[in-house]
């Protein structure tokens, strides 16, 4: 990925796990005749490691450790199975939870509500948490526990869904979530510890060698803080902490700067609006079949410009979730100001559904990134189809848009809103634009496979302000590479290419059995 250089036959790696060399093997030999040791891998094809720009690894982690996983399930009925299950061979947890429930994919069509919940689980509090991570559904003791009723006020950038005759139905979406949340005990290190380290394991068999944690509480980066210092993060970890967590309106401490060889704390986060699957999004038309609803703006502008000023003042940049129209709108306006403060920094906006002109003119101009992932059209395209009207399907996740007009595209999965975060899978999704049942959502928006790999490795370590680092194989950058199975460019579809080791800093850190 070095336009300088698009391919080599051989590598030099010095003992700090730096690219000393790269080139041919003759020339290589030549300069430096000896070496400590050497690795033939026999004409496999190798590129730089992977830099997921946007994937939530400590709540991938909660899934494989302490949290129910219903993503894919296909009915209530298994629903409440899978829940009922998993509660009995977890006695000794304070609350139940899950994740992964997708309405668009059941059989009834709807999401569970707290009589669901109740009939399954009573005793002790339950709470689910939609694909989206925008909506989740409480039971009666969770409401009971919370302190909610039918008459607790909705907080401002949040639903608390009701019946017809203003009883609850446990359904709480954006900044309401936390009503609930807040009551969940918090994680200890160890804890956190377990549910990190299973990520990580998980993400090196896909040739994920960076990625970026994109919302984190004090305890959370604490967490990473450890890790890092005890030298157990094998990725090259970027952690954005929360300016402004769900269910409150008291605004999160900003942290030190912290920035290692493993570990960098220099974003804040925001979010601006909802998600585009459970139809929160801001958009600046109605959602389909629905009585003029457009979704949900979270952020105020003063309480956004005021702390994000005193974010870029410290020297953090900005990242903030925005995904509908408004949302990115109001995120700019913002950004405009920021900008006026300090050019340097490297501000993003994380997911981008749609660009205006204006938009476009704005990243362009400020030098901005687009965090995007098309992999949410391969797993979601349901849920697009059932909200959105045609003129917005066709447009929607703009990848082409944004590498056409110069703009920096870094790719993410966002995982785990979506159970794939396999990058060939995402990658594939951006050059066919092909949902599961091989319908095609936003045909003109299609990029190419090079363009892909680019904005997986190139534009990613851009965003995370580190292209001096990593993100190519070139001299003095990081040996952070992926041997793959095939030659994904001779492919029509690399969705099915495989990672048969990963190697960060020059070090074995994953190998397929």
């Amino acid at each position: 990925m070095d336009d300088a250089l698009p391919k080599a036959e051989a590598m030099v790696i010095n003992q700090f796990g730096i690219i000393e060399a790269i080139g041919s093997e003759v020339d290589l030999r030549n300069q430096f005749v000896t070496f400590s040791e050497e690795i033939d891998f026999n004409g496999q094809f190798i590129i730089p490691g992977f830099n997921d720009a946007h994937i939530h690894v400590w709540k991938i982690g909660h899934l494989r450790t302490f949290m129910l996983d219903v993503r894919g399930v296909t009915s209530l009925a298994e629903f409440k199975n899978k829940l009922k299950e998993f509660s009995e061979k977890n006695k000794n947890q304070k609350w139940i939870l899950a994740r992964g429930i997708n309405e668009m994919v059941l059989e009834e069509n709807r999401l569970p509500e707290k009589e669901d919940l109740d009939e399954v689980i009573s005793d002790k509090p339950v709470f689910i948490i939609r694909a989206c991570a925008h909506i989740g559904i409480a039971n009666s003791k969770a409401l009971e526990i919370s302190g909610i009723n039918d008459l607790t006020h909705t907080p401002f950038g949040g639903e608390i869904r009701k019946n017809d005759d203003g009883s609850l139905k446990g359904i709480f979406t954006e900044t309401a979530m936390g009503l609930v949340m807040k009551h969940i005990s918090p994680f200890i290190f160890e804890e956190y510890k377990t549910m990190i380290l299973a990520a990580q394991d998980y993400l090196l068999r896909f040739g994920i060698t960076s990625a970026t944690d994109p919302a984190a509480d004090e305890d959370l980066l604490a967490a990473y803080l450890k890790l890092d210092q005890e030298g157990l993060l094998k990725i090259r970890m970027n952690v954005f902490p929360l300016r402004i967590p769900d269910g409150s309106d008291k605004v999160q401490p900003l942290p030190q700067k912290y920035e290692s060889g493993f570990l960098q704390i220099k974003t804040v986060k925001y979010f601006a609006d909802g998600g585009l699957s459970s139809a929160t999004a801001a958009l600046n038309v109605p959602y389909k079949n629905t009585n003029d609803y457009k979704g949900v703006l979270r952020l105020e502008f003063d309480k956004f410009l005021e702390t994000a000023k005193e974010a870029v003042a410290k020297g953090f940049s900005v990242a903030t979730h925005a995904i509908g129209h408004k949302a990115i709108d109001l995120t700019l306006q913002v950004y405009r100001e920021l900008f006026k403060l300090d050019k340097t920094l490297k501000h993003r906006i994380e997911h981008v559904g749609f660009l205006s002109e204006n938009n476009i003119h704005d990243f362009k101009t400020m030098n901005l990134t687009a965090a995007m992932q098309p992999i949410f059209i391969h797993e979601l395209a349901n849920n697009f189809k059932n909200s959105l009207t045609d003129e917005l399907l066709e447009n929607v996740y703009p990848c082409k848009t944004v590498v056409e007009n110069g703009i920096n595209l870094a790719l993410s999965t966002d995982g785990p809103v979506v159970k794939e975060i396999n990058p060939w899978q995402n990658m594939a999704t951006a050059v066919s634009r092909k949902a599961k049942d091989n319908s095609v959502i936003g045909e003109n928006q299609k990029i190419t496979l090079q363009q892909a790999l680019l904005a997986y490795t190139v534009g990613s370590a851009v965003a995370d302000d580190l292209a001096d680092v990593k993100g190519n194989l070139s001299v003095g950058k990081y040996a952070d590479f992926v041997v793959i199975d095939k030659n994904p460019l001779r492919l029509i579809d690399v969705a099915d290419v495989a990672t048969i080791e990963t190697w960060i800093n020059g070090e074995l850190q994953y190998q397929k059995k």
